[in-house]
This record gives structure tokens, sequence and C-alpha cells, in this order.
């Protein structure tokens, strides 16, 4: 947590150039969390203290001013609904995490409004020049990994839509290092939910799941 605090302060801190001409005393920043994001949530009160307590004036020229909504990611209109509420509200840029079900909503509304949004949530497929990743992409490193001690066969533990996000990195066709002409079988287990699933991935990357 003390990580993603400093870096929310940095680049909270980097916003001052910009800030200045529009907001000469004070910068309107959303925050949007789901659920089970205690963590993140004081990490964000913390950034938004240390930098409004700062002595530096010059490191800290403006207030920042915090707009927080939690958000239910199963409904979609929720999702939207806050969104907007944040919009309406002038915020400069968006603190905020995403799953499965709001990563999609959230980076296309940030698109189209061209807000940015800093999230610490794990980075998925594409890339978006108004999101700012505080957590670097595990899908390189995993797959150097796998085809660095030739592992046909592995489990992967997971009880988070983080961790099945991870999970399935392994399983789009071009992410498969080319040196890779063996088939993988891996088992996902849930633990939360008692759920296993195995895959079998082919040199042709053809897909089998069973459960």
């Amino acid at each position: 947590m003390r990580i993603i605090c400093r870096q929310i302060v940095l680049l909270f801190s980097g916003f001052w150039g910009l800030a200045m001409g529009a907001f000469p005393s004070s910068v309107q920043i959303g925050g949007l969390f789901i659920r089970n994001t205690d963590q993140e949530y004081t990490a964000f009160r913390l950034a938004i203290f240390l930098h409004n307590t700062s002595p530096n004036a010059s490191e800290a020229p403006f207030n920042l001013v915090p707009h927080v909504d939690n958000i239910e990611t199963a409904n979609s209109f929720a999702v939207t609904n806050a969104f907007c509420s944040q919009y309406s509200r002038g915020v400069f840029a968006i603190f905020g995490l995403y799953d499965k079900r709001s990563v999609h909503t959230l980076t296309s509304f940030c698109s189209a409004l061209h807000i940015s949004l800093i999230t610490p949530s794990f980075p998925t497929e594409g890339e978006s020049q108004f999101v700012l990743q505080l957590r670097p992409s595990l899908r390189g490193a995993l797959l150097s990994l796998l085809d660095h001690y030739e592992w046909n066969c592995f489990v992967f533990l997971y009880d988070t839509d983080r961790g099945l996000v991870i999970s399935t990195t392994p399983l789009a066709s071009n992410c498969m290092p080319s040196s890779v002409v063996h088939s993988w079988l891996y088992v996902l287990y849930n633990k939360s939910i008692n759920s296993i699933t195995a895959c079998l991935l082919g040199p042709s990357t053809e897909l089998n799941v069973f459960n």
C-alpha cells in the first residue's frame, strides 16, 4: 500500500503545470472504488491528505478536492451513472479500480471524454492513452517463466477477478512465445467458490476447457 500511495502522490504532484492555469487554488479529483478495495481507498485518502498538508508550497501549490463514489460493477447502469456524476463535477482525473465487468465501460468513457484514469488494477489487453497503470503487466514475465522452464503442466490458484485476469493471459494467441511448440495443460482453481477448470492449449493455440 505504501508503494501505491507514493505513486499516487507523484502523479497528483505531476498535475501542477496543467492545473495552475485552469484551477489556481484547487483541483477536483475523482475516486471510483469497487467492493473489497479498502486498502486502495485508504491509500487514496492518505495521498490526498499528504498532498494538501505538504509544507512545500512549490510541490503543492493547489489543493486536491476528492469526489468519491462506490460502484457495484455488476450493474452497468450504476457504473455509467457514477462516471457521469464524476464528469459533471469537473474532475481533472479519476483514481479508480476496475474488474472484468467494468473495465471496458470505464476505459471507453475515459477515451471518449479525455479524462485520465489512474488505476492500480492489473493491466488488461490493449492500451489506452488515458489510462495510467500503477501496476506492471505480469503477462510477459509469466510467459517467459513458462517458456524458460519448459513447463507443460501447472496449477494457478486465484480467489478474485484480478487473479482470473492474470490466469487467462496465456490464452491469448498473440501472447504466445514463438519458441513454444508444445501443449500446455494448466488447472485454474478458484478457492472462493471451490471451482476447478482444466485448460489444454496446443501448438495451434486451440483452446479446450474442461470443467
